[in-house]
């Protein structure tokens, strides 16, 4: 008994010791500025970060942000050893004697809303909003293969004009008005589907003629789409 005790104590030592010896090999990552999980469409960021205890095994460290560049400034900056880049995926080679990386981030949130004109009418398009990182960093070897990932540091681009629809369609009980509208608002027609909501969100009743304005609008949106598809053929064409 005495014996079988002694081996699980051996293991449970062993075990800790592999526990603590891998949390000792783990990259440390100190930031010193604020990244929030929810940010605006073009708000500047700007942050450092200092790098600690890299890996021996490492041949780079893979920086990765969907940042923006500002004019006159580096998306990276390694102060402490003199290095800046402005492509959005750096690799910067590392060996045993470094042991320490001090890099400033600065740089803009992307512009996810884009506003056509055509024929007098405003088509406003939303791209995802949701994947987004200030940072991705990895150390990988010679070969492109990834050794640790340090971390990911997400944010995600609020449109207060997508939730503020949100809110209102969700205040409508009828589910083929609440499709309709949702579906106007996706092919663009921003400012048509969101006065629809507002009336419809200001009544109890819907009077009949709401009708002829949503036939109205589904006119407007097949007449739309029909004009683009004619423009793109004559550009294909020219």
């Amino acid at each position: 008994m005495k014996s079988f005790k002694s081996v699980n104590y051996l293991f449970l030592s062993l075990f800790l010791l592999l526990l603590l010896g891998s949390t000792a090999l783990a990259t440390n990552v100190e930031i010193n500025g604020q990244t929030q999980d929810k940010v605006s469409e073009g708000q500047v960021i700007n942050y450092t970060l200092t790098i600690n205890n890299i890996s021996p095994a490492a041949d780079y460290i893979s920086f990765d942000t969907d940042l923006v560049k500002i004019d006159n400034s580096h998306l990276y900056n390694i102060t402490n050893l003199k290095v800046t880049s402005d492509s959005n995926k750096f690799d910067f080679p590392v060996n045993e004697s470094t042991t320490k990386i001090v890099v400033n981030i600065k740089g803009q949130i992307p512009h996810i809303s884009e506003e056509k004109q055509y024929d007098g009418v405003t088509l406003i398009k939303y791209k995802k909003n949701t994947g987004y990182a200030y940072d991705r960093i990895t150390l990988i070897n010679s070969k492109g293969d990834q050794i640790e990932s340090v971390e990911t540091r997400p944010f995600e681009i609020s449109l207060p004009e997508v939730e503020s629809f949100r809110e209102q369609i969700n205040k409508i009980d009828d589910p083929f008005f609440k499709t309709y509208l949702q579906d106007l608002h996706d092919k663009g027609l921003v400012t048509e589907s969101k006065t629809l909501a507002d009336h419809l969100t200001e009544d109890d009743e819907w009077p009949s003629y709401w009708w002829l304005i949503i036939g109205v609008g589904a006119g407007l949106i097949i007449g739309i789409i029909i004009g683009i598809r004619m423009n793109n053929s004559r550009e294909v064409i020219e």
